[in-house]
C-alpha cells in the first residue's frame, strides 16, 4: 500500500483480485472528515498483484501531475 500525504487527505493504491486476475484500486480518504472521498478501479486487469500495483501507482502519479 502506498500513500500520498496532502494534509489530512491521502490517496492509497491497493490491488484486488478479480476473476483470477488483478486490478488496481485508488482510494482518496479525508481523515479529518473521516470519509472516503473517491475510489477509482482500473478497467484493465493484470496477471499479478505487483503489476496491478505498479500500474496503479503510475496512474496516481499521472493524476497528481494533472492537478
Amino acid at each position: 500500500m502506498k500513500s500520498d500525504d496532502k494534509g489530512d487527505v491521502r490517496a492509497f493504491v491497493q490491488t484486488a483480485e478479480q476473476g483470477g486476475e488483478y486490478v488496481w484500486v485508488i482510494t482518496l480518504v479525508d481523515f479529518a472528515a473521516r470519509e472516503v472521498r473517491r475510489s477509482l478501479v482500473s478497467d484493465e486487469t493484470y496477471a499479478t498483484a505487483a503489476a496491478a500495483r505498479d500500474a496503479g501507482q503510475a496512474h496516481l502519479k499521472g493524476l497528481e501531475q494533472d492537478r
